[in-house]
């Protein structure tokens, strides 16, 4: 595996931090660390290289799952292959599942760009992530640019992924997107006290899988044991965040996003569920921003 291009590595540092992307991996992160300790949950040397592996990908031009990959835009019926086997549904879009190039870079920064031409996702699209490295921590801004000369629905997101050892967390929520059955949800009602996360909460007695919107797009996560913390912002653009809190495994996941899952799909307007539709030419940005600092 250490021999794969696509775990070519590219190392920014800066102060305590240093950042490890692998543009050839999904556009993926596979290390954030201050002072050596982990932030992220980093890409193990074991691991098959896999973006699911690594310690963060990009969700572009969609987060989330589409049902069974279908959907019918501006009287276009869309048809999506499954990505997530044996899931029949398609998630989280093609940019993660791809190889990037490295458009520019310096000693705390690259930008990393995906250029998709037509598949079963009819439209062009230019995906770009650009990542500065702080001495307090991390900023990534996330764009989508619609290439094609037609409209395009469009949504981006961010799949962190944390250390769950030790770990708590508090996250802005207001309402949580449920489902009667299966794994699309398209109600929103408000959260149960076991799905609440507006004061703090330990992870190891979390298990969540689920999307809300947000009061305010922040979380916040400490390792107490660790004396670590981190204080994360997004951009309003990104009003959802999806929390997956697994039994059993090392990580948890706070994951900013633009929309709900299943947004094209959904019964609910475009100002409910976060979609936005990119003109030809039109691009779409947010900022997350990541503060670390030892407590």
């Amino acid at each position: 595996m250490a021999d794969s291009p696509a775990l070519a590595q590219l190392l920014l540092e800066n102060g305590p931090l240093t950042l490890t992307l692998l543009p050839g991996l999904g556009g993926s992160v596979g290390a954030l660390r201050h002072n050596g300790e982990d932030v992220l949950r980093p890409l193990s040397p074991n691991a098959e290289p896999s973006p699911l592996e690594t310690a963060g990908f990009p969700l572009f031009p969609f987060s989330g799952r589409i049902s069974d990959g279908h959907f019918t835009w501006q009287d276009r019926r869309v048809a999506l292959q499954p990505n997530f086997l044996p899931e029949t549904h398609a998630i989280h879009g093609q940019a993660w599942l791809s190889a990037w190039r490295v458009a520019d870079n310096a000693a705390s920064r690259a930008r990393l760009v995906f250029e998709y031409e037509r598949g079963d996702w009819p439209w062009r699209y230019r995906a770009e992530q650009d990542f500065r490295l702080l001495e307090d921590g991390l900023e990534l801004t996330l764009s989508l640019t619609n290439k094609s000369d037609e409209l395009m629905p469009a949504g981006f997101g961010w799949h962190p992924y944390f250390p769950r050892q030790d770990a708590r967390v508090k996250v802005a929520v207001d309402r949580i997107w449920k489902a009667e059955t299966g794994m699309i949800p398209d109600q929103l009602t408000r959260p149960t006290p076991a799905e609440d996360l507006t004061d703090w909460r330990v992870v190891d007695q979390l298990d969540l899988d689920n999307a809300y919107t947000v009061a305010t797009p922040s979380a916040e996560m400490e390792w107490p044991g660790r004396r670590l913390r981190v204080d994360m912002a997004s951009d309003p653009a990104l009003g959802h965040v999806v929390v997956y809190a697994p039994p059993g495994q090392d990580f948890y996941c706070v994951e900013p996003v633009s929309h709900a899952p299943d947004a094209v799909n959904s019964r609910h307007s475009a100002d409910v569920t976060g979609l936005r539709t990119l003109s030809p030419g039109e691009t779409l940005s947010a900022k997350i921003s990541l503060k670390i600092r030892a407590v």
